[in-house]
């Protein structure tokens, strides 16, 4: 029965996402917390490994979406912006739950760390869905978001990862996989292109499955090394848009969705409490409210035609998910967290990128479809109404 609601849920939740003009992955991820918490679904076996496929496959995107030359341009800015948007949150958040709430050091390091990510898995389809992502502040906006996911983990490898011999060879055979995989895939592609057999669409998801092997050993977040291998493919695919678009059908319709909700079925409603509500009440107001300050603040000043929408630019960073969620499980699988503070995490996770969603859709993307297509060749153009 599970195999047949999980599919349904996922329609039906895209169907009103579709309908009401709001981002999908939101919706497949209350679809989750529905699944579990009112249809009371179990565990499926294949779910967790399509899970981990769709956010490998959606940051391979996020990577093949990346232009070069605007990223180029634009990395200063979007390293400003990614600094101040990862830092004063976490020092905000470490500071209120160490003071506040009198957790130790390494409890209140991993909660800020949880709830300063900004999710690139997210940012990338609202600014495609924006038509932003072309634009060079798009690509500022969304170079900051990937170097607060980079500083993210980082942050939780330096704090409580262990670094032996083994981890540094796992290092050196992952940057010579890497490095290697473009080039091979691209003989293959040439070689092959056409048959039936699909061979260049089986090394595709062959790659990216390899990619769990060798985050498991070097404690890189898988995420981030299907986004770098996605920019590292992205020169080859440009001539082979047909493997890209076979991909992409595979990832999108199917995958991506699994993992969006999987990532809503971790919440469950039965663990709620009072102090848990509170818990979370004060962690969405202190996370939202720095995260949206600092962005706004900074992003106005990068450039003063960027200045109007720096309040969109406030909003989209407040979509945590992928590593928050990361960051939260391997606390909780640790000791480091409690039961009670794992589930405030997650749910501030998922509230703040349904405000964000909820602003967005506010903020009227049927009137802002014309002035964005400005902001794409427009040197001062402006934010949605």
């Amino acid at each position: 029965m599970n195999e047949l609601i999980i599919p349904l849920l996922i329609v039906v939740f895209g169907i009103i996402s579709l309908e009401i003009g709001m981002a999908a992955p939101i919706f497949e991820i209350i679809a989750g917390l529905v699944g579990v918490n009112v249809f009371q679904l179990s565990d499926v076996p294949w779910m967790d490994f399509m899970a981990n496929f769709g956010i490998l496959g959606l940051m391979f995107f996020a990577g093949l979406e990346v232009d070069k030359d605007v990223l180029r341009r634009n990395v200063c800015k979007g390293a400003v912006l990614g600094l101040a948007s990862y830092l004063i949150p976490f020092a905000a958040t470490f500071l209120a739950s160490f003071i506040l709430f009198s957790c130790d050091l390494k409890t209140a390091a991993l909660i800020g760390i949880s709830l300063s990510t900004t999710s690139v898995a997210l940012v990338y389809p609202i600014l495609k869905d924006l038509k932003l992502l072309s634009s060079e502040m798009g690509q500022t906006m969304f170079a900051g978001s990937i170097i607060v996911d980079v500083l993210s983990m980082i942050s939780l490898t330096i704090i409580f990862g262990s670094i032996t011999y083994w981890t540094i060879i796992f290092l050196i055979l992952t940057i010579v996989f890497m490095y290697h995989a473009p080039r091979i895939g691209d003989l293959l592609f040439k070689r092959y292109r056409g048959n039936l057999a699909e061979i260049e669409l089986k090394f595709l998801l062959l790659i990216l499955i390899s990619l769990i092997f060798f985050s498991e050993r070097i404690g890189v977040e898988k995420a981030v090394l299907a986004f770098i291998l996605g920019f590292l493919f992205s020169e080859i695919l440009e001539e082979h848009e047909e493997i890209a678009e076979k991909l992409r059908g595979v990832v999108f319709g199917f995958m991506s969705p699994i993992f969006f909700f999987k990532t809503g079925s971790l919440m469950k409603l039965s663990r709620m409490s009072v102090y848990v509500v509170a818990l979370t009440s004060v962690f969405i107001l202190i996370a939202f409210t720095a995260k949206y300050l600092s962005t706004r603040l900074v992003f106005s000043r990068l450039a003063p035609e960027w200045r109007e929408w720096s309040k969109l630019a406030g909003t989209i960073f407040n979509f945590r998910l992928t590593f928050g969620l990361v960051s939260a499980v391997f606390g909780l699988q640790h000791g480091i967290l409690t039961i009670e503070t794992y589930s405030a995490i997650i749910g501030t996770v998922i509230t703040t990128s349904l405000i964000s969603s909820t602003i967005i859709k506010m903020m009227g993307k049927t009137k802002a479809d014309k002035r964005i297509k400005r902001a794409r060749g427009d040197s001062n153009p402006r934010p949605p109404a």
